[in-house]
This record gives structure tokens, sequence and C-alpha cells, in this order.
């Protein structure tokens, strides 16, 4: 949900600076735009988690795989816009390693049961069965689900992973929305 948060926010930039230098916004850009079926792929791939977690249980890893393969090679498809799509790939692979590094799940912070009193360790693995509360520690746990955001609707807990991620994109879809590449059809 936060991405989504992040995406909006980069719409709202670009719309933002278009209008303040006399631009109307750029659209057709959106064409040049590689492989953009890859990131919605990778996102209904993550669905098995919270629609079918025992089944995903069993075959988590390649689920995560599947997902991350599709968001790299979006990635890959577009990397002539070098900041956002670094920024991304490194949001990406800082949540990529974290899960890899606990048996496919994402771990979350302990203080979360405390913010959610209602929440036990069994409730998030029974609603998303790729997160898990790390009651013992985890692997790299700083790139965990640490950073609280109190936003309702949209809050809880997010990683360093996700702020990168959000951002690149962010980024990214203002960087597109503003180039302008077809400024005679403008004048």
């Amino acid at each position: 949900m936060i991405l989504l948060f992040f995406a909006l926010a980069g719409i709202l930039i670009a719309a933002l600076l278009n209008f303040f230098h006399g631009r109307k916004n750029q659209y057709r850009n959106l064409g040049e735009i590689r492989g953009l079926w890859l990131p919605v792929l990778g996102l209904a791939l993550e669905l098995p988690f919270t629609l079918f977690p025992a089944y995903a249980e069993k075959a988590g890893w390649m689920f995560t795989i599947a997902s991350y393969l599709c968001i790299f090679a979006f990635l890959f498809l577009n990397r002539q816009k070098r900041a956002p799509v670094w920024l991304t790939g490194l949001g990406t692979f800082c949540n990529f390693f974290v899960i890899a590094c606990n048996g496919w799940r994402m771990p979350v912070s302990v203080r979360a049961l405390a913010v959610y009193p209602d929440i036990t360790a069994e409730a998030v693995y029974a609603k998303k069965a790729n997160y898990f509360v790390a009651l013992h520690g985890a692997n790299f746990s700083f790139l965990s689900d640490v950073i609280y955001v109190p936003i309702p609707r949209i809050g809880g807990f997010i990683s360093i992973g996700d702020i990168l991620l959000g951002l690149g994109t962010a980024f990214f879809i203002v960087q597109t929305l503003t180039d302008n590449k077809y400024p005679e059809l403008f004048i």
C-alpha cells in the first residue's frame, strides 16, 4: 500500500512541475516505458500469500523469486532511466535479500505487536504467509519491516528497501511525466 502512496506522490509532483513550467503533462512518454506488465505480474505473484496462505507456505520461495524476477526484468528493460532504476533496484534488492536470508519470509519488528495489541505473531502469519514477527530475531533485521508509519490505512511497518523502492518509483514517474521530448506539440 505504501508503494501506491509513493506512485501517487510521483504523479502529483510531476503534474505540479509541469504546471509551474507551463507544460502539459507528458503522458505520451508513457509509451516509452518498456515491459510495464512485468511489475503488474510481479505484484500479482504476491497474491497467493494473502489469498491462499496455506498453499503459499509450501511454495513461497517460488512465488517470491518469480515476483522479484519480474521487477528486476522491468528495471533492466528501462535502465536508460538511470537514477530512478538504480534507486528502485537497490530497494528491491534489499527486500529480496532480507526475505531470502529469512526462509523466504519478511521479518516484521516485534514493535508491531506493541503498536497493534490485537495482533499476535500467529495472526500475522495467518494473514500473510510471507511475513513473520521476529520474536527471536532475524537475519539482517535492520533491512526488515522495522520503520513504523503511523498513517491510517496505508501505515504499518515498512523496510529501508520499501522506502528506496518507493522513492525510486516516484522518481521514475516524475522523470517520465516531466521529460519534454515532444516540445513541438505544445508550442
